[in-house]
């Protein structure tokens, strides 16, 4: 009985994974790594040969099954293939590993119960704890108490592995973080492989995460340290390292590094001089437009520099498109100056392709003055070639509960569909109007009704109905015209409600030409929803607008940049407006100094307060952003409190919290400040105060 109990124990033993791929695995896996080029199919074969070659090695199934998985998310497929395997090797840990491993995102919960029974067999069994970890590390089954637990069991079995690290590296828990910050930089120490040298920008967020933004020297005083040991140890066998090294440089704001780094750039990476885009900047910073009284001396201005631009860089097509706007600004312009400043933007740009084709915008001109109309289809659909193909919706996840399938609205793409479609009807096109208004109206009415609408995307609801009109009117469908038209002025309605009136009456013209009487017809405007295709209104027209909400927001705990300890219960008694921003964000940068304003104005009162939750993933960013801008605002960096609240969040966004702690109001994105945008704010809040609503 002892012997089989120790025989037991031997094939156990015998079916435990290394720490690591054995060598001639790793070589296997690099030599059926195929180039960019090859095809899914071929990849798919060559992984194969080295899953069959080795067929007890967890690194060889591995590579395998990363070949189906997208997103994270594994297909079907292959869990039928290894749930079909596992069944066939029953016993064997290796298949029951691989076969878990395809689950997490699909059932989740079957995962962690089956590697959980793995663990619970074989405790020092790695991959199976180094998947736990990667499990409790996401927003949807996060638990610092397992990960903590499963990350030790990891570094008990794998005490020199650095393959844990990248899973644990944004665990909101500080004390966890510096202790394995610590035990990393100590792996790290004497080892310059292209593993080691790679995991020093996670090294540095780590250690910056592990402590308030008011302590941050000794952070900083390592990065120095590393910076230069990194630099002398080269960058021409390991070129990542100037990735790092430009981390290092940013977050130091180490000026000669960071040109030092630009300097040794692979000559494809570097950013290349733009002599005319900086005069261009730079004049239009100068010479900024004022008011309506002074536009036409602007804009005579800005056209005669033009004429200076064209001179130095004529083969640049970013000057003939300066030319074109300063043309399309001016009150009364010359339309045949104004169509040869077209047409040179148009030649020197396939002559020489800058950025920003011009098809479109030429095409509208065109149709919108009548000139040219035997150009405008072949320039529109030249614009439309060059459109980036649809995103695919993401796999759902069920690590990421919150995550829609849906595809991420492209807001350029469907604006260009929009001017295409309104351009066909202009040059009567109709055909042509009707194909792409069909491909529009799904993925726009998508995304208004899962909440893209908050960015701006109620501009191109309207103009989709206001073509869909002016279509069915070319076509003589009057009632689907009526329809339409209804459906535009809704849309603006809820943004405007001030709208002109006599775009109401033009809209009951046409009401009573088509019924003969005005009866019902106020009804028939009320009516809420139309159209079924459009499940909810418009969130916002100008991006800026407030949606309503109430949601209590969950507790916190963080320090801000002053050293104070940050709590939800320093919420409660106050109306909080909570502004979202990072330093990589423009719109951000933009708004923060008329945040800075709202902050000064209610910074006194004990009804008002101003809080700001900082996205940046690196915190060391964070502190000399705000001096070198002399912002005061409180800050707490929240990047994984609000992945966690908002996984698919953006910023800026402002929230108005009321005394309770609830959110009662968002408001997305930026377009403009001033005192305007101050007012707007605390408005806002004074509407939210206790006994106001």
């Amino acid at each position: 009985m002892l012997r089989c109990s120790l025989l037991f124990l031997v094939a156990l033993a015998a079916q435990g994974q290394p720490c690591d791929a054995p060598a001639e695995v790793k070589a296997a896996i690099a030599a059926a790594t195929l180039p960019v080029g090859a095809s899914m199919d071929e990849r798919i074969a060559a992984a194969r040969k080295v899953r069959d070659q080795f067929p007890s090695d967890y690194y060889a199934h591995r590579f395998y099954q990363d070949k189906f998985a997208s997103d994270g998310v594994y297909s079907q497929s292959i869990q039928d293939e290894y749930k079909a395997l596992r069944e066939a090797h029953p016993g064997d840990l290796t298949y029951q590993m691989m076969y878990a491993r395809t689950l997490p995102g699909r059932n989740t919960r079957e995962a962690i119960s089956l590697l959980d029974k793995i663990a619970e067999r074989q405790p020092d069994y790695a991959p199976a704890h180094l998947k736990l970890v990667e499990i409790y590390a996401t927003p949807a089954f996060g638990d610092n108490t397992m990960l903590r637990a499963h990350t030790e069991a990891y570094w008990k079995a794998c005490p020199a592995s650095l393959g844990v690290y990248a899973r644990i590296g944004h665990v909101d828990d500080a004390d966890f973080l510096k202790r394995a910050a610590a035990r990393l930089r100590l792996a790290l120490a004497d080892r310059t492989d292209d593993e080691a040298l790679n995991l020093y920008g996670l090294l540095w967020n780590m250690e910056f995460k592990a402590v308030p933004l008011s302590r941050q020297n000794q952070p900083r005083e390592y990065m120095r340290h590393d910076a230069a040991r990194l630099r002398a140890i080269g960058f021409l066998r390991h070129p990542y390292v100037l990735k790092e090294l430009a981390q290092a440089y940013q977050t130091l704001g180490d000026q000669e590094g960071l040109a030092w780094v630009a300097e040794n750039l692979p000559e494809g990476e570097r950013a290349r001089p733009d002599p005319a885009r900086n005069a261009i900047v730079q004049w239009h910073k100068e010479h900024a437009s004022a008011g309506a009284p002074e536009i036409e001396t602007y804009v005579r201005a800005w056209l005669e520099q033009t004429g200076e631009w064209i001179r130095r860089w004529p083969d640049d097509p970013l000057p003939r498109y300066e030319r074109f706007q300063a043309f399309q600004r001016m009150p009364n312009a010359p339309l045949g100056q104004a169509v040869q400043a077209a047409e040179d933007w148009l030649r020197v740009h396939q002559e020489h392709p800058g950025m920003a084709p011009p098809y479109m915008v030429v095409a509208s001109y065109y149709a919108q003055h009548s000139v040219h109309l035997d150009q405008v289809a072949g320039l529109v659909g030249k614009a439309l070639e060059g459109l980036v193909p649809e995103r695919r919706p993401r796999p759902v996840s069920d690590l990421y509960p919150e995550r829609s399938p849906v595809p991420q609205p492209d807001f350029f793409r469907l604006s260009q569909l929009e001017m295409a479609a309104r351009i066909y009807v202009q040059v009567k096109e109709y055909e042509k109007a009707s194909d792409v208004l069909a491909g529009l109206g799904t993925p726009l009415l998508d995304a208004v009704r899962t909440g893209a609408g908050k960015q701006g995307y109620g501009y191109l609801e309207i103009g989709y109905w206001s073509d869909m009109a002016a279509l069915a009117r070319a076509r003589g469908e009057r009632v689907l015209a009526l329809v339409a038209e209804r459906n535009a002025l809704q849309i603006a309605f809820r943004a405007n409600p001030r709208l002109p009136q006599n775009r109401i009456a033009s809209l009951r013209e046409s009401w009573h030409g088509l019924t003969g009487s005005d009866a019902g017809f106020d009804a028939w405007l009320a009516d809420a929803e139309p159209n079924a295709a459009r499940a909810t209104p418009a969130a916002a027209i100008t991006g800026t607008a407030w949606t309503a909400l109430a949601k209590p927001l969950p507790d916190f705990q963080m320090f801000d940049a002053a050293g104070k300890t940050w709590r939800l219960a320093d919420l409660k008694g106050k109306v909080t407006l909570v502004n979202l921003w990072a330093t990589w964000c423009g719109p951000c940068r933009n708004e923060l100094p008329y945040l800075q304003k709202v902050f000064d104005k209610v910074r006194e009162r004990d009804d008002l307060a101003v809080l700001t939750l900082n996205a940046d993933d690196n915190p060391g960013l964070v502190p000399p952003f705000l001096e070198e801008n002399q912002y005061t605002f409180p800050v707490l960096p929240a990047v994984n409190y609000l992945v966690k609240l908002l996984p698919e969040f953006s910023v800026p966004r402002n929230w108005i919290v009321d005394a309770e702690g609830v959110l009662r109001q968002e408001r997305i994105g930026f377009t403009s400040g001033g005192e305007r945008w101050v007012d707007e704010m605390i408005a806002a809040m004074e509407k939210a105060r206790p006994g106001k609503n």
